[in-house]
Parts: structure tokens; sequence; C-alpha cells
């Protein structure tokens, strides 16, 4: 079969519009992948000024926080320096009784409790916590007549306040704290039970008392 000219001709312009088209939609494609690209540099090139503030302002948060640790943690080693290293190594039983003895005042009792270990709340450092409590008493026993007894409970009162208020504002217990203060026996007893009370034991069981307890932190060495 013979092929004219014009034919072939026809065949080859097809040809060339096809592959054209092919490498035009491919052209297209190309632009349209760049424009793509071009968008997603224009939005990453926006956002990199607030990326970098972002970045200067945690900085600048570090260097903060660092600042903050360094002060806590030279506040933190005067603390353990000026804390004992446990509680027996202070002689606390001979401040109760010098205070009771200012105040005329006497200890009926005095007790020290097993130490407790706490953690520091955020960090992994632990201390002591050991517990002191003392029993007071006024010195006088307690009046035998009951019409007395109001003017008695007040000046041993006034006694105990004193006693708390040198437990509180001494310098002796600058590493801890108070953590109970309770009263008893404030109101008159009952009739005929102080003229029953033929004993000082029987009548220092009438008489008000006065409970504190302190809380002593320590810091193991």
């Amino acid at each position: 079969m013979k092929v004219s000219k014009t034919a072939l001709l026809v065949l080859g312009i097809g040809i060339f519009v096809l592959g054209f088209a092919a490498l035009f939609t491919l052209y297209m494609g190309q632009v349209g992948e760049q424009a793509d690209l071009n968008d997603n540099l224009a939005s990453a090139q926006s956002l990199l000024p607030k990326l970098i503030a972002e970045r200067e302002d945690l900085e600048g948060q570090v260097v903060q926080w660092e600042g903050e640790l360094a002060t806590a943690t030279v506040a933190l080693s005067s603390s353990e320096a000026k804390y004992p290293k446990s509680v027996e190594s202070i002689e606390y039983d001979e401040v109760f009784f010098s205070f009771a003895y200012d105040c005329d005042l006497m200890i009926m009792e005095l007790s020290a409790f097993e130490p407790y270990d706490e953690a520091l709340e955020g960090t992994d450092i632990v201390y002591s916590v050991g517990v002191v409590e003392a029993r007071v008493q006024n010195n006088e026993l307690p009046p035998k007549i009951l019409g007395d007894y109001e003017q008695y409970a007040n000046d041993t009162v006034d006694k105990m306040l004193a006693f708390i208020h040198l437990v509180a504002a001494s310098g002796e217990f600058d590493i801890g704290t108070i953590r109970l203060v309770n009263i008893e026996n404030l109101g008159p007893p009952e009739a005929g039970e102080l003229e029953g009370a033929d004993t000082d034991a029987a009548r220092r069981e009438l008489a008000p008392q006065a409970t504190i307890q302190i809380l002593i932190y320590t810091f193991p060495r």
C-alpha cells in the first residue's frame, strides 16, 4: 500500500502536536508545582521571624530560670548550714526548762518523737522533721478555795502565754515552727473537788496545763 506525501505530512503534524501537548502538560505541571513550592517557601519565610522571636523568648526564660535556680540553691545551702545535723545535737530540754523557769512554770513532761523524712516539693532534696513536745503548769499549786481559782487561772494563762512567746520569738527555734499549742483545765473545778484534793498531786490534776509542740527541720550531712 502506497502512502501519499500528504498523508505522511498530516501524520507527522499529528505526532508533533501530540508531543507538543504532552510537553506542554508536563511543563504546566512543573509550573504548578513550582508555584506551590514558592507559596510554601513564602509561608516559611513569613513564619521565620516569629519562630526566631519565640526562640529568643525561650532562651530568655531559660536564663531567668537558671538564675532563679542558682538563687534557690544558694538559699538552700545557707539554710543547710544553719540547720542542725540532728535534733539530738541540740539540748532543747535545757532551752525549755530555762524558758519555764523564767516564766515561773514547771515542766511536767518533755518528749522527743522519732524524726520522719519529707521531700522538698519538686526536688529530690530530703530533710528530716523532728518533733519536740513540752507540757507545762504553774509552779504554784491551785488554791484550795474555789473563789480564788479564777485569779489563779488568769495568772497561769499569762505565764503560759509568756512561755509561748519566748519559744516563738527567741533565736533558739529559728530552725523550726510551732505546730501545736493547747491549754487545758482553764475552767474552775467542780464544787468540792479543790477541797477534796488532799495531796499536791491531786491538786495538780485540777490545774491548767499547756502543751506546746515544735517541728524541727534538719538536713542530712
